[in-house]
């Protein structure tokens, strides 16, 4: 996960897909999801406000040689129609958000020419401005295209952040070089209808309207809240940011464990009653416990939202964020804090369905959530479809400049390595108080994999 800012493209030939159609937009009358009202409102208002943002994600990828563009149009046209997310999508109304659509079969795709760049900034630089400007637009907001050169062509495309997470943009990863290849070789693509995440957003919605502060399903939320006075919980070091304001952001890569080691520490993990994820929380609260003596961790998480098989092809938003609350043992050591960790990610899980904004609605007297939650993120991307070829393709995943107000943290377990991304204020305080508590985490979970 790179900022688009750090990004460093070779130049080449830049040639865009533009999708466009012939029929009108209707509006449909499926709510949009929580997040997706949150992130778009958010959006919204921060365009009003003359705000600088870039609320999209994108991926990058390589594909050997000069990339055929007949191919690369034929494997975007079947991937726009087949996804519901490429032509449904919200606009901000009077009172809420109003639905529209188009009809998968009108919608074309051709290849428009840019034009050769010859400068890494000049190239990044543009870049960025087109995602900006295409992601920002409601209807059909997607820019996709291609880096052309002898040896290796760049695909690279973007999305407004409201319709697709990280799981649904590895998923597109595959499905792009899957329906590339067909093409080239003038075969049919063998792939199979999905269900459309309106669906899921119209089972989110009656799910959330029966829902009360009284729930057992708001059980975790009251515990998770009760014990850190209604507030989120800060970090276990100083961020130079008493006023938890949003910030300007930078992002911090680190290599965790290799392959090897990473199996070891799962390895280890197991003769511990937890897995890795869980390894990876008992280390980030015996850390906090050893820089503040805090023995209660707290966190948000991301969980998928995908609760059937049915559902893992489906592009979308299908994560949400779920409190994760445990306490450490009386002489904390990750070997003992583990089943601990375990324990509490899995009732953290058992809440998939619990939208974080519909819980604090009902839990908070303002049901205010901050612009960007603190949150703490595993995500095993071993099994996703064609991860063995990540390292080979140098796929990675974009976003735009960082804001933040705290820290959040993502661990990644891929085929060849496990590593964390960190996104935190930009200020002196956060540079030198974070890179230290880190550092920590990553020795107890280096000395755990040794170990094995």
């Amino acid at each position: 996960m790179t900022q688009i800012l750090d990004w460093r493209p070779e130049p080449g030939e830049v040639v865009e897909f533009e999708l466009t159609t012939d029929r009108a937009p209707v509006p449909h009358d499926v709510p949009a999801s929580y997040f997706q009202r949150w992130h778009v409102q958010a959006a919204a208002e921060g365009r009003a406000a003359g705000r600088q943002q870039s609320p999209w994600v994108a991926m990058v990828f390589d594909l050997e040689g000069r990339a055929d563009l007949d191919a690369l149009t034929a494997a975007w046209q079947g991937l726009v129609r087949r996804h519901e997310a490429f032509h449904t999508w919200y606009e901000p109304g009077t009172d809420d958000l109003t639905g529209f659509r188009l009809p998968p079969d009108s919608l074309t795709v051709r290849p428009a020419r840019v034009g050769d760049l010859t400068s890494t900034d000049d190239l990044r630089a543009y870049l960025h401005r087109r995602i900006d400007e295409r992601t920002a637009a409601s209807r059909l907001g997607l820019l996709a295209g291609v880096i052309r050169r002898e040896k290796t062509s760049t695909v690279f495309f973007a999305i407004d952040h409201a319709y697709t997470d990280g799981h649904s943009l590895a998923l597109l990863f595959d499905e792009i070089r899957t329906r590339y290849h067909a093409a080239l070789g003038g075969s049919p693509v063998d792939l199979a209808s999905v269900p459309g995440y309106l669906d899921h957003n119209r089972r989110e919605r009656e799910r959330s309207a029966s829902l009360t502060a009284a729930a057992p399903d708001l059980a975790a939320w009251s515990e998770f809240l009760a014990v850190g006075d209604g507030g989120f919980p800060g970090f276990p070091v100083e961020l130079g940011n008493d006023a938890d304001a949003l910030l300007p952001g930078t992002r911090l890569h680190y290599p965790v464990l290799t392959g090897d080691q990473a199996r070891a520490f799962r390895a280890y993990c197991g003769r511990h009653c937890g897995g890795f994820g869980a390894g990876a929380f008992a280390a980030l609260a015996l850390a906090q416990w050893e820089f503040t003596g805090n023995d209660v961790y707290r966190v948000l998480t991301a969980v998928s939202t995908r609760a059937y098989p049915r559902l893992l092809p489906v592009h979308g938003w299908l994560v949400n964020l779920v409190p994760l609350l445990f306490r450490l043992p009386a002489s904390p050591t990750l070997a003992g804090t583990i089943a601990a960790a375990q324990q509490g990610f899995q009732q953290a899980r058992a809440g998939y369905d619990v939208p974080l904004h519909r819980a604090l609605e009902l839990l908070l007297k303002d049901g205010e959530v901050p612009t960007i939650p603190p949150m703490a993120s595993y995500l095993d991307g071993r099994t996703a479809p064609g991860s063995g070829d990540y390292l080979s393709a140098d796929a990675t995943l974009l976003t735009g400049p960082d804001s933040a107000s705290g820290v959040s943290l993502w661990f990644n377990w891929f085929p060849d390595r496990a590593d964390l991304v960190v996104s935190m204020p930009d200020t002196p305080e956060a540079a030198t108080g974070v890179p230290k508590y880190l550092d920590r985490v990553r020795e107890i979970m280096l000395t755990a994999a040794a170990g094995c």
